[in-house]
């Protein structure tokens, strides 16, 4: 019951948010219990954000994230954003010249957003924003950490040295 919550793999991506300007190294860990298909219904196909320097995938997400790296160039020099601050509106993104659903590296730079909120809040990070987290982006109050995640996140790719081979 419990190898769901093993970790297949991890691997290091380069983070940042659009005040910093230092990139940093943040580990991916990637475990079956965050699969589409998980018997674990709070966290089936779902990315965590679990402190400033950790994030945890499912393994289809990972490969998905993988195919998109081998088409897409995403360096420091050129990282990825998530598409008019927005991963679940549609008609913004698409004004905004982006696919209307976001891509993988575009849901890891929200993650990634979601990094300076840890650094920022410390031991309150997981119990504040993880109980608004389920309310996702918004107009309201409680979206104010899903929205700013979105906003901030750079995604820069993969740590050259630390790539997981198959």
């Amino acid at each position: 019951m419990f190898d769901a919550w093993a970790i297949t793999h991890s691997f290091l991506v380069w983070g940042r948010t659009r005040q910093e300007r230092q990139w940093r190294q943040i580990r991916i860990v990637v475990t079956p219990s965050r699969n589409f298909t998980s018997r674990w219904p709070l966290l089936r196909g779902t990315c965590t954000c679990w402190n400033r320097s950790l994030i945890a995938v499912g393994e289809q997400f990972a490969q998905a994230l993988f195919v998109q790296l081998l088409q897409t160039s995403v360096t420091r020099e050129r990282p990825l954003a998530v598409v008019a601050g927005r991963l679940n509106d549609p008609r913004l993104r698409s004004a905004a010249g982006g696919p209307p659903e976001p891509t993988p590296a575009e849901v890891l730079a929200h993650e990634i957003g979601h990094t300076v909120q840890a650094l920022r809040l410390g031991p309150l990070y997981l119990p504040v924003v993880g109980s608004l987290t389920l309310f996702r982006e918004g107009p309201y109050w409680w979206n104010r950490f899903e929205n700013e995640a979105s906003a901030v996140g750079l995604f820069g790719g993969l740590v050259e040295d630390d790539v997981p081979l198959p």
